[in-house]
């Protein structure tokens, strides 16, 4: 089974990378079609914010 940053994936981690990439470029709206995408997005959050990085997305919201 994949991993990415300790998180373990479905398949090739692709969401969780395209989640990643997608907080990181400035985005923080999370989708209600992709769980790994929104977890890709929260992996991104937390090390911004261990970084000191400030973000608008909040990181504890569920999406459906």
């Amino acid at each position: 089974m994949a991993t990415y940053y300790k998180s373990h994936c479905k398949g090739a981690c692709d969401g969780h990378r395209a989640g990643a990439r997608y907080a990181r470029g400035g985005g923080r709206t999370l989708t209600r079609s992709s769980s790994s995408f929104n977890k890709g997005m929260r992996i991104s959050q937390t090390q911004l914010k261990k970084k000191g990085v400030r973000t608008r997305m909040s990181i504890t919201r569920k999406s459906k």
